[in-house]
């Protein structure tokens, strides 16, 4: 009887608990009554406004056909400045990375460039974003460009080169810690600093979290000129050593041609993708899984100013803007040191040419940065204005590319016109899967 009285009583408790649940979510529901879950990718860029206290984040809503519309709620300013480049020169524009999120996906952090701070925001559900408290953050050196992550390190390039002040600070690397409110702290010794005048452009860190790579872009221009390619073993708090051999000097037969801009490494194999871009080629170099040094391997022809590159998650397409073409050009990399090109697409509204670096004809609207949606059907690209003549409109441009099975390109859409004036140069990309659901259930 005793028994039988006991399995009464936990049926009655776990029918109490199953109508409290319900109870929690018809509230839930009741409160969304009128609106239906729905998952979609949300698309960032930084809108590069040097301007005080005027760059911004632009956030665009990827529609159920792949088309974009922005986001309620943006632009998300950043507190802070972009970097200005009125003569459109090399360096001040040349970088990847700008923005970027923390390991843990809360937080989204954002260079601005003229005003040598971080920003951090924290991602809502919805994708929409709020600063956290201290925001910005000190870069910990002038004309902040590149970000990347390694746990709760954060990695930053300083290029100390903006038109619009003299550099008074060597470029540097620098090394921050991320807590779980996304508050910024410099880490005590985490700062490399690298050749004057080199403009650095790039921090990236390897798969494993135990190298870092970056490219000094100008350094082979500099006298006497400098390696441009560097890596770096990374210490449990963080701090940089350059490992063995760096900074590397790129294969060349010309020496002013041997600037690096953009690597990334192959997700199934020790292989970094380097962007030579005063060659159009794309180097392919070994890492040693040891020491992070890098060893050349060969170089494929790429096009003109070859130079920022992602790869799709299986490792078989690589991806490279071709800048000074305006175009994308997709190797097979099932073979990851022996790139084959497959495919070279022109973007839509390229703009009239001009004279570029050494008298090579330029398009108007270039591409700078590039990311995948989250299912790896569409390609997100911004393109810059880069013509110093503003006066034949505004090229600056975001572009929807579709990604076939094969891996090959299509721009099905007319890329969008991005609200920001052609003396602006937006950048940076990043894309999220969000909700328009707030996932958290409440008490009603």
């Amino acid at each position: 009887m005793l028994i039988k009285n006991y399995g009464v009583r936990i049926r009655q408790i776990f029918k109490g608990a199953i109508s409290l649940l319900f109870i929690f979510s018809y509230a839930s529901c009741k409160k969304n009554a009128n609106s239906v879950a729905e998952l979609y990718d949300v698309v960032y860029l930084e809108s590069n406004n040097f301007n005080a206290d005027q760059n911004s984040i632009l956030a665009y809503q990827v529609k159920s056909d792949g088309s974009l519309t922005p986001l309620a709620g943006s632009p998300f300013l950043t507190k802070g400045a972009g970097v200005a480049n009125p003569q459109q020169i090399l360096g001040p524009a040349d970088s990847d990375f700008e923005i970027k999120l923390s390991s843990d996906g809360k937080y989204l952090m954002a260079v601005n460039s003229g005003s040598n701070t971080i920003a951090v925001f924290a991602v809502k559900y919805d994708g929409t974003l709020e600063q956290v408290p201290g925001s910005p953050f000190p870069s910990g050196g002038e004309t902040p460009v590149s970000i990347d992550v390694a746990g709760d390190r954060v990695f930053v390039i300083n290029k100390s080169q903006n038109p619009y002040h003299t550099p008074t600070l060597a470029p540097n690397y620098s090394t921050f810690a991320i807590n779980s409110a996304g508050f910024l702290t410099s880490v005590p010794g985490g700062k490399f600093e690298t050749t004057p005048g080199s403009s650095p452009a790039q921090a990236y860190v390897s798969r494993d979290h135990r190298f870092l790579f970056g490219v000094d872009f100008l350094g082979s221009l500099l006298t006497p000129p400098v390696g441009t390619l560097r890596s770096f073993t990374i210490s449990g708090t963080g701090l940089l050593t350059p490992a063995p051999g760096t900074p590397y000097v790129l294969p060349s037969v010309m020496p002013k041609d041997n600037g690096a801009l953009g690597v990334w490494q192959s997700p199934i194999a020790n292989i970094l993708y380097v962007g030579f871009p005063l060659q159009g080629k794309v180097g392919v170099y070994n890492i040693d899984p040891a020491s992070g040094a890098l060893s050349y391997l060969n170089a494929v022809p790429a096009g003109k100013a070859a130079c920022w590159f992602r790869t799709n998650r299986a490792g078989t397409r690589l991806y490279d803007l071709n800048s000074g073409d305006n175009t994308v050009q997709v190797y097979n990399t099932t073979n990851p040191a022996a790139p084959a090109s497959l495919q070279t697409i022109e973007l839509k509204n390229s703009g009239p040419e001009y004279p570029g670096p050494g008298g090579a004809m330029f398009k108007t609207s270039e591409p700078f940065s590039l990311a995948f949606s989250t299912l790896q059907d569409y390609l997100y690209v911004v393109n810059q204005h880069t013509n110093k003549d503003f006066s034949i409109g505004n090229y600056n441009y975001l572009h929807t590319l579709k990604v076939a099975v094969d891996g090959t390109l299509s721009e099905q859409f007319d890329p969008i016109q991005l609200p920001v004036p052609n003396a602006y140069r937006p950048k940076g990309s990043l894309v999220l899967a969000r909700t328009n659901i707030n996932p958290q259930i409440t008490n009603p």
